[in-house]
Order: C-alpha cells, then sequence, then structure tokens
C-alpha cells in the first residue's frame, strides 16, 4: 500500500482537556494494555515537575484542527540524571504512514538538543517491527528486554509450593500486608519505604539507580488510586521488614492484577521468602475474585524470571527499551 499524502502538521503544548484523546491514541496503540484517563492522569500527577521534567506536545493536523498524534519526554525517576530522557511517540492509527511520527521525533529532537540531551531512551513491543525499525533508523540500539508473564488463577495450583510458606514461617520470618502496617504510623511507612529503596536498588536497570525520597514515594507509591494496600504483602523478621511484593488493580480489567515489584533484601534471599511472598499474593487474587496477574520481569532477572515460571507464569510479548547516544556527558 502506497504512502498516503503527508498532512499538514502543528504542534502545541498538551493541554489537560485532551486526556481523553491521549487515552484513545493510546488504547488504540495498545489495546492488550489499555489505561483509564483517571489512571494516565494520576500517573503525570504524580510527577514532581520541580525535580522531573514531564513535557508532551500534541501534533495537530492543521485542515482539520484535529488531534493526531503525541510526543513525549520524561525523566526516569528511578534512575534519574538531568540529561537522560525517556522519550514516547503515539500516532492515530488510522492516520499512520502519512509522516505524524517523523514529524513528532523530529520535534522531540529539537526538545533533547535544547536540553543538551545526552541519552534517549524509548519503549516499544517485540511484535511491532515497524516501530522497532522507526527507532533504529534513527540511531537507536535495542538495550534490554522486559518479559511479560500471565498466571491464570483459577486454574494456577498453589499446593506443592505450600513448603515455601511453612519454611518461612518456621524460620520466624512473618506476612503482612501494607493495610495492616499503615494503621502504626509514619515511622513503619518509612521503614518500608528504605525497604523498597534497598530492593530497588539491586533489581537490573538501563543506569545507575537513583533513590526516591520518601515524599516522592509516598505520591507515587502510596496515593496512586491503583494500588491495593491489602494486597501489598510485606515479609517481616521480627520487627523488621525483609521482603515485599505489591500489587496493582486496572480499571480497564477489573479482573486482572499488576505485580509490580517482587523482592527480598540481600541478607534473606534464597530462603525462599520471595516465592512465599508471590504465594500469597496468588492466595490474595483467588480470594478476591480475580482471573489474572500480570508481571514483568528484565530478561537478565533470572532468580525471579525462575520463581514465576516455578509458579506456572506463562510469558508472553515482551517490550524492547532501546537506547541513543546523543553527546558525552562532558560536553557542555
Amino acid at each position: 500500500m502506497g504512502e498516503q499524502r503527508t498532512l499538514s502538521l502543528g504542534f502545541r503544548e498538551f493541554h489537560p482537556s485532551n486526556y481523553e484523546r491521549l487515552v484513545e491514541l493510546y488504547n488504540a496503540n495498545y489495546p492488550d494494555y489499555s489505561i483509564s484517563v483517571g489512571e494516565r492522569r494520576s500517573r503525570d500527577e504524580s510527577v514532581d515537575r520541580t525535580k522531573y521534567l514531564l513535557k508532551r506536545f500534541e501534533c495537530v493536523n492543521l485542515e482539520h484542527d484535529q488531534i493526531v498524534g503525541f510526543g513525549d519526554l520524561i525523566n526516569a525517576p528511578d534512575m534519574y540524571h538531568p540529561r537522560k530522557f525517556m522519550a514516547s511517540i503515539l500516532v492515530d492509527p488510522e492516520q499512520q504512514c502519512r509522516g505524524i511520527g517523523r514529524a513528532i521525533y523530529n520535534r522531540l529532537e529539537e526538545e533533547l538538543a535544547h536540553r543538551n540531551a545526552m541519552l534517549a531512551w524509548t519503549m516499544t513491543k517485540e511484535d511491532l517491527p515497524k516501530r522497532i525499525e522507526f527507532f533504529r533508523r534513527r540511531g537507536f540500539r535495542e538495550k534490554s528486554r522486559n518479559w511479560e508473564s500471565r498466571l491464570d488463577l483459577p486454574s494456577a495450583n498453589t499446593a506443592p509450593f505450600q513448603r515455601y510458606l511453612d519454611k518461612a514461617l518456621k524460620d520466624g520470618i512473618t506476612f503482612t500486608t501494607l493495610a495492616e502496617e499503615q494503621s502504626h504510623g509514619e515511622d513503619s511507612l518509612r521503614r518500608i519505604h528504605e525497604l523498597v529503596q534497598l530492593i530497588q536498588a539491586d533489581m537490573p536497570r538501563e543506569a545507575d539507580f537513583t533513590r526516591l525520597s520518601y515524599e516522592d514515594w509516598e505520591t507515587s507509591s502510596l496515593k496512586n488510586p491503583q494500588l491495593l494496600p491489602e494486597g501489598y504483602f510485606l515479609a517481616k523478621d521480627g520487627s523488621n521488614y525483609v521482603g515485599m511484593s505489591d500489587v496493582h488493580r486496572i480499571d480497564t480489567e477489573p479482573g486482572v492484577l499488576n505485580q509490580d515489584d517482587t523482592g527480598v533484601i540481600r541478607e534473606y534471599r534464597g530462603r525462599g521468602i520471595a516465592t512465599a511472598l508471590k504465594l500469597k499474593v496468588i492466595e490474595f487474587g483467588k480470594k478476591n475474585g480475580y482471573r489474572t496477574i500480570k508481571t514483568w520481569n528484565e530478561s537478565g532477572n533470572n532468580p525471579m524470571l525462575a520463581i514465576n515460571i516455578k509458579l506456572g507464569f506463562k510469558r508472553r510479548v515482551g517490550w524492547t527499551l532501546m537506547e541513543k547516544a546523543l553527546r558525552p556527558e562532558s560536553s557542555a
């Protein structure tokens, strides 16, 4: 099929009144990962704009004053650098092959140059070869992959793994939830924050880990309306927090749980505690009528991949992170 007539395009700053159009285009591009307007808005509002950049442009078909795409630049808080940015492009699927993606990329490139950026990342699904090739032609190279896995809860059989919970309890490990610990006040929450930072520091990522302040963690995690405190499980040794696994609900998929981070601090690894935490989440999902748990793992995180496979998670299409070096960090 030949390329359609190139449009007359313009750009303007994103306006909050256009969240519905943003979400419409996102869901049209990624129907397996649909989000709600409320979820998209809450994610944006959790970003502290005094610390991190979140810049979004609307790409407009000037002939019809119609939004046909969006371009985003954002600092990644967990690997923050003032000159490193995550870039994303959304194009109306009905308007593709008309120069919109190219125009948005060129506009983002201007913004990156203005900010003297040294590195740009972008994410795309493994099964979107045209999108991958689009970024390859512009100098991006694959950096890592995150694999999605899903567990069908009605058919999941956890009985063979009960020994992990039994062993943890025998070793003096107890299990609680964020919902229970929140009632103990801010001191408990600050110690959970410290636990999360220790665990996340050891997780594979594309750049050096940056600790989140308690205030940023509180905003992005505790105040996230999708977070389920009663499904956020914590492992304790006495009064010390040693492991965690958290889940989020999905507005557009009420039968599905997103399992975010699962981890144990270094001194307690190799004792089956992470598997026990996963089992507690599965139990929570079954008890509350969920059908599916979704989770993601960096392809090099073999220990967690092994746990998921053991418990019956099935791998689905992954996401590729691509990287482009723009200029040396030492350049002016």
